[in-house]
């Protein structure tokens, strides 16, 4: 059995989508610099490969038969597809990034390295956006987004930047707290994320999951932000689970403190996210290596994993 590569020859596609532009060989080879012949031969060999004639010849004019207009219609976008993109890499970067961002992550975790990216790209200017709600970037103005989810969204590109840990955290002024079975005797504070779908961030699903279900109630106070739990918590209100992400610069200043050490990995992670289309742009390019390359994330807790997803 005879196969065929599975793509024709790409230079006779080059080829092929300049004649199919101009209808004539020889306008063809002066924009690609070869010879008449050499055109010549790039169609016929694409001719030969699907084994049927694109184009219908009428002295030196060239005319896509039904065939030919078929390949076109997909050839040509894509090659338009690929000079812009060559034209986009040629720029330096510059610009302004609209990125949406949860709050809490704003002003916890990239708010205060975001000094670093501006000081090594001057021409950069980025706009932030505080947005609880998930986003459709492929409907929106946004260049990307910085959630916390459990996978890419459908039609989005992303990478993981942060995994997180959940644990209890609470305020050093709190009765000592050395087991799990303190905690019945101290208030809860609930995060809204438990029961929004983050299950990991449920009092009830982390009791369950560290081997004591019947701690878990569901009285106390509950908060839809997450900069607000925590500050209830430092101020001594109750236990919070802290996410290790967004509870970093209160642990290391003393203000909350792990009263013992058992965690459980978040079902949810901190993902860069935006659209193929849109990363061609230099500007993201650059936010997006600084985010993922820089060592921004980086601790002995954190496992920097990447993973995409398209359509």
């Amino acid at each position: 059995m005879n196969l065929k590569e599975p793509l024709p020859p790409l230079n006779a596609i080059k080829v092929f989508e300049a004649v199919a532009r101009s209808g004539n060989m020889a306008r063809a080879a002066e924009e690609l610099h070869v010879s008449p012949s050499a055109v010549s031969h790039q169609i016929k060999a694409l001719e030969s490969w699907f084994e049927r004639q694109l184009f219908d010849r009428q002295g030196r004019e060239l005319l896509l038969n039904e065939d030919g207009r078929r390949f076109i219609d997909v050839v040509h976008p894509a090659f338009q597809q690929l000079r812009l993109a060559a034209r986009r890499m040629q720029e330096p970067p510059g610009g302004r990034l609209k990125v949406a961002i949860c709050p809490s992550l704003a002003s916890t975790w990239l708010v205060p390295r975001l000094s670093a990216f501006l000081d090594l790209h001057p021409q950069i200017s980025v706009e932030l956006h505080s947005q609880r709600e998930t986003v459709d970037l492929t409907r929106s103005s946004f260049d990307c987004a910085l959630r916390y989810c459990r996978e890419v969204p459908r039609g989005h590109v992303g990478q993981v930047l942060m995994a997180e840990d959940i644990f209890p955290v609470c305020a050093p002024s709190l009765s000592p707290i050395t087991s799990l079975n303190d905690l019945q005797d101290h208030r809860l504070l609930h995060d809204a994320l438990g029961e929004l779908g983050v299950s990991s961030c449920s009092w009830s699903t982390w009791l369950s999951e560290v081997g004591v279900p019947e701690l878990a109630r569901s009285e106390g106070a509950a908060f839809s932000d997450s900069n607000i739990l925590y500050e209830a918590a430092c101020l001594g209100m109750g236990v919070a689970l802290g996410r290790s992400v967004l509870v970093t610069n209160q642990l290391a200043s003393g203000r909350l403190i792990r009263p013992f050490d058992i965690s459980m990995r978040s079902t949810h992670s901190w993902y860069f996210i935006s659209t193929a289309d849109k990363l061609i742009t230099p500007s993201l390019t650059a936010f997006r290596d600084w985010l993922l390359y820089s060592g921004l994330h980086r601790t002995p807790d954190d496992e920097l994993r990447t993973a995409f997803q398209s359509e």
